[in-house]
């Protein structure tokens, strides 16, 4: 009893699926029985193809694996494709590399009972071993599929019955300037289900700082929801000290969603990631600058759809929201985030906002603006987030 006492604190139970998985922009049908492992840098899980299971993420520096272990059977590893998890089917073995399903570039190693498949449009790098035989390792491979886009606006939305499993999420959340520490989000991950992180744009106050591709896998590794959010030029009746014009809008929300999406890339978020712009609350009753807001966040939506993420929107109910709403004619952002510091934590019984507005999952409401908080020891100044929305 002492021993498996033990060996349950080293190795963990883990999750066992009989459903598909979504990660990377995949769908992974798992096979019943089949064991799935979240790895990311801090993960201690150890990475072994000798017992049936599917391995998200990049494996943790500090796995702890049994001492001795032989042996090989059907098994798979997806993670982010890199320059260099990426050579080894492009570069080191491109001789013998050949297309298949799920569409890539799939290379045959039997001398290490192996599969490698990079999906660049995916991002994405699979890794299949087996035992005897290959049949039941491409028996697998091959129902794994590239997700399809989100619904469009006003579709009704597939529910998975799993929450981690769907685009959107229920629960409390909150923002903060900084990418805070991992040891902060592990602290906090008891009493949040998700984090705003601001990804970039020219009117972001605070840099990356520890926000990178690595802090992103690890945070989500935990079980963190995100939503990324992009900080670009403010209306010109507003504020602040960088904004579009009447004339730039259209020019500046292309340019905007161009570098949100290259960020999102470099941080590792997927294709089908919304990405919030931050449209800080601007004086509506200027009809010119009214109008160059539309105009802007019609072209910020069409762009960031054509670059195959869903586009998002965050303003004040008294500005942005409203007008938007109002709005006839243009393309509207598939999610919204409203700010309203009303104290009142329900993103559906916001006076300023009819639950006719953005329907079906796709709302998240800042309630308080900024304050400290302390969680598991750690101290943040934070505005709180509602979520009933889209997020990664």
């Amino acid at each position: 009893m002492l021993l498996a006492g033990i060996l349950a604190t080293l190795f963990p139970s883990p999750v066992h699926a009989d459903t598909d998985v979504h990660y990377q922009g995949l769908r992974i049908p798992v096979p019943a029985g089949w064991e799935v492992h979240h790895l990311g840098p801090r993960s201690t899980e150890c990475l072994r193809f000798d017992r049936h299971a599917l391995y998200l993420g990049p494996a943790g520096e500090h796995q702890l694996c049994p001492a001795h272990a032989v042996g090989r059977t059907t098994a798979i590893h997806i993670e982010p494709l890199t320059p260099q998890t990426n050579a080894l089917v492009t570069g080191l073995l491109a001789g013998r590399a050949e297309t298949g399903h799920p569409p890539g570039l799939w290379v045959r190693d039997p001398a290490a009972h192996e599969i490698r498949i990079a999906m660049p449009q995916a991002g994405a790098f699979i890794t299949g071993s087996y035992g005897q035989s290959a049949q039941d390792l491409e028996r697998v491979l091959a129902r794994i599929t590239v997700d399809p886009p989100p619904p469009a606006e006003g579709a009704a939305e597939r529910h998975s019955g799993v929450a981690h499993l769907r685009r959107w999420v229920t629960g409390d959340g909150f923002d903060t300037c900084h990418a805070p520490s991992l040891d902060a989000m592990q602290a906090w991950r008891k009493d949040f289900v998700a984090a705003n992180v601001y990804i970039g744009g020219v009117s972001r106050a605070c840099p990356d700082g520890r926000l990178s591709h690595d802090w992103i896998a690890a945070v989500r590794a935990m079980g963190w929801r995100l939503i990324p959010t992009y900080v670009g030029p403010q209306a010109p009746c507003g504020p602040h000290r960088v904004n579009f014009t009447p004339d730039s809008a259209l020019d500046d929300a292309r340019a905007a969603a161009k570098d949100a999406v290259g960020r999102a890339r470099l941080l590792g978020l997927r294709r089908h990631t919304p990405i919030y712009y931050d449209m800080e609350a601007y004086h509506r009753h200027d009809p010119v600058c009214r109008h160059a807001v539309l105009d802007f966040v019609d072209a910020w939506t069409r762009r960031v759809r054509a670059l195959g993420y869903v586009p998002g929107i965050y303003s004040s109910v008294t500005s942005g929201i409203r007008d938007l709403a109002a709005a006839k004619g243009i393309n509207k952002p598939t999610a919204v985030w409203f700010a309203h510091w009303d104290k009142e934590p329900d993103p559906w019984g916001d006076r300023y906002v009819p639950r006719g507005w953005w329907p079906g999952h796709r709302r998240i409401k800042q309630y308080r603006g900024d304050h400290r908080e302390t969680h598991g020891g750690y101290t943040l100044n934070i505005d709180n987030d509602a979520v009933d929305g889209y997020v990664r």
